[in-house]
């Protein structure tokens, strides 16, 4: 399918975030879960949390040798085929008897997740124009998240519908279902946009990424697009359970709320950006969220659900910043959407799993209150980094987005 044969930018770009709602239901729906069935299968909770972080170390290695590759990927075969693989390895996950086979599923998901995380973003792009970078993305990773938001509680229900370990496999089967379902209606309704450079492995390359200021800034997107990981999908759920008592319906309300958040958040400071530039944007959301972290340490203190609650609101403003304007920052310093997306992803991929891990082994060697005043630390050392680097949005830059 072809641009002008599907009703023109505006008409595409809808489809486009519908399908990314979709996807995001997809990608979330089991994410919280994960753990939860790997330890029913036998795993260690170290093994659970090596797991949970095992899918996007297999992106990022991808992002890594793929730098010649993966952005140049037509996106509607590559955000088709990503889907596909990973219904296949949620299809697996379901019906696997050990927590090994489990893994491997995993590995197929990463594969898929890679082309998928990879061709989306460029392609939301592509039909924005690179004038509006932050937009795009935040745009993109709203429709994303809101998708991620219905993830959790849907994956609870189905999971309560079924009981115990058998809930948690019919949860990975409607995953797979769901991802099913996005191939299709990828294959059906995006354009075919295919890059003016040839899709090629080779040695990894990254041209213009190799100054002092721009290793800065993938040190930036490393430590704050790791933040949200480590803090939504590793301490907040063990925090939620261990120091507070609640159950997973409640965890799913705390980050389908904090989920929400994000996505207003992105929608609006991602466009913000782009008229008035990065630096503000991104200092205001690492106040933010050094804010949203002290009050989970302020609900552990005092036993308050209520305040835990009221940490959802600035956590999910810090990551809406983080995922709209860093991508643009990084774009920025590289000049163009491919190095700089790619660049984006690989830091993405580094400080999930990086972070993941962290919290997780500072939570086993001291506490959870340690984790958390490290969080706030490096939310100290995302904004320092702002500073540093300075503004970079260049103001009346002018790209056209893809024709229609």
């Amino acid at each position: 399918m072809n641009l002008d044969a599907s009703g023109g930018p505006g008409l595409i770009q809808r489809q486009f975030y519908g399908l990314s709602i979709t996807a995001g239901l997809a990608l979330g729906l089991t994410a919280p879960l994960t753990a939860v069935l790997a330890v029913e299968l036998g795993a260690t909770p170290f093994a659970a949390g090596v797991s949970v972080a095992s899918l996007t170390a297999v992106v990022f290695v991808m992002d890594i040798v793929g730098t010649r590759l993966l952005p140049f990927l037509e996106p509607r075969r590559a955000i088709t085929r990503g889907m596909l693989l990973w219904a296949l390895g949620s299809f697996g996950s379901a019906v696997a008897p050990t927590f090994e086979i489990m893994a491997a599923a995993r590995l197929v998901q990463g594969i898929g997740l890679a082309q998928y995380a990879a061709a989306a973003p460029q392609l939301a792009v592509k039909l924005a124009g690179t004038n509006r970078v932050a937009q795009a993305m935040g745009r993109f990773q709203a429709a994303m998240t809101l998708g991620s938001a219905i993830g959790p509680l849907s994956g609870g229900l189905v999971t309560e519908v079924g009981g115990g370990t058998l809930g948690l496999r019919l949860a990975f089967v409607v995953c797979g279902v769901i991802a099913l379902i996005c191939a299709a209606w990828a294959w059906a309704v995006l354009p075919t946009t295919p890059s003016a450079t040839k899709p090629r492995l080779s040695l990894p390359r990254l041209p213009g990424m190799g100054s002092p200021r721009a290793l800065l800034g993938l040190l930036l997107g490393t430590s704050a697009q790791g933040l949200r990981g480590a803090i939504a999908l590793t301490i907040v759920p063990l925090v939620a359970d261990e120091q507070l008592g609640m159950n997973t319906a409640w965890l799913g309300v705390f980050l389908t709320f904090m989920y929400v958040i994000e996505v207003v958040a992105m929608t609006s400071i991602g466009p913000l950006s782009d008229r008035r530039g990065r630096r503000t944007s991104v200092l205001a959301g690492a106040v933010c969220g050094g804010v949203g972290v002290v009050l989970i340490l302020v609900a552990i203190s005092d036993q308050s659900p209520v305040i835990f609650f009221l940490g959802a609101l600035p956590l999910g403003v810090a990551s809406g910043c983080m995922f709209s304007v860093t991508p643009a920052v990084l774009v920025d310093i590289a000049g163009t959407p491919e190095v700089g997306l790619s660049a984006t992803r690989i830091a993405r991929d580094l400080g999930f799993t990086i972070f993941t891990v962290g919290v997780g082994a500072v939570i086993t060697a001291s506490s959870a209150s340690v984790a958390l005043w490290s969080c706030v630390g490096v939310y100290g050392l995302v904004a320092l980094l702002m500073i540093v680097i300075g503004e970079t949005h260049r103001s009346g830059r002018t790209r056209r987005a893809v024709p229609g």
